[in-house]
């Protein structure tokens, strides 16, 4: 009877600690970084015409506060914004239509004004790859289109780097890598200008393989990610243009397979997700090689679920 005491009396103590320790711990909300989506990226109108930019905020709780957002026009001669992001074309010619949350985030939308419907309106750009070791070179192409959507042939193309010291690029859009780093291309036709192309060049002598994101599910993301080597030791890098919807737990994985569900037989972790927007670099174990993962991962740990994945060529 002693003996039952004694035991029933351990196992009281042992419920009372663990429920102590319970009551104890606090559950802390993790701390996300604030995002913001704006779409779309690059629009045409003619004059008069007016449209209507989505935008959404969620802040550091992941709530959505998009009554936060505020609006501005660099040029409201040429496009105006008012409340609720609707633009209203005034005058031919580009401005930046700026989403922002006051001290938090910004985005922007480059916005083309035409009154002639022939006329340039929409510039993009085309490459097969964002990334370029030093010294190698790549030919960089424009698509340039009118407001209908036509493709228009038989234009000057202006070519610009935003970095010379990093990446040249010739009057025939021919790029040259010169140096470790980043810049942005942009082609211009008649006054109309590209988004800016992101381009990362790598040290000279070290391999490297790229890929694009592409979101999953219903998840957005987007940029491209790079595997290089740089003095004996592998890096993972995002472009600047990097984005990724927020989420609880993001981590970043190379991966055999994707999508799946990730496991320490099929995936290394490298670090929780930095940023949900912009550049930003990640070291990689020094047991894993360049060939060994075909993908990164942005990565939902809770609920094992990827955000998106780039696959590297």
């Amino acid at each position: 009877m002693k003996k039952n005491t004694h035991f029933l009396v351990k196992i009281c103590l042992l419920g009372l600690l663990w429920l102590s320790a319970c009551i104890q711990t606090e559950i802390v909300p993790e701390i996300l970084e604030p995002r913001l989506s704006l779409s779309p990226r690059n629009l045409s109108l003619s004059v008069g015409q007016s449209t209507v930019l989505t935008a959404t905020y969620t802040d550091e709780q992941n709530v959505d506060r998009s009554d936060l957002l505020q609006w501005r026009s660099h040029t409201a001669a040429i496009a105006e914004v008012v409340s609720g992001g609707v633009v209203n074309a005034k005058a031919p010619g580009q401005t930046w239509v700026v989403a922002y949350v006051p001290n938090k985030t910004a985005d922007s939308t480059l916005i083309t004004v035409v009154a002639d419907a022939n006329a340039v309106a929409l510039v993009e750009i085309s490459a097969p790859q964002n990334t370029l070791p030093v010294g190698a070179t790549l030919q960089y192409n424009a698509t340039i289109r009118n407001s209908t959507g036509a493709v228009l042939s038989g234009k000057n193309i202006t070519w610009n780097s935003s970095n010379t010291n990093v990446l040249t690029i010739s009057s025939n859009g021919l790029a040259t890598a010169l140096a470790p780093g980043t810049a942005q291309i942009t082609a211009t036709v008649d006054g109309v200008s590209s988004l800016p192309f992101a381009v990362t060049v790598a040290p000279a002598g070290g391999s490297m393989r790229s890929g694009d994101f592409r979101g999953h599910a219903s998840y957005t993301v987007s940029g491209t990610a790079t595997l290089q080597e740089e003095n004996n030791a592998l890096v993972l890098s995002f472009s600047d243009n990097f984005r990724s919807n927020n989420g609880p737990g993001l981590g970043i994985y190379l991966a055999q397979n994707a999508p799946a569900v990730l496991t320490s037989n099929n995936s290394v972790r490298l670090d929780r997700l930095k940023s949900t927007s912009g550049a930003q670099t990640y070291a990689v174990p020094a047991s894993v090689k360049l060939n060994d993962f075909d993908f990164v991962v942005v990565y939902c740990e809770p609920f094992n679920i990827p955000f998106g994945f780039a696959r590297l060529n």
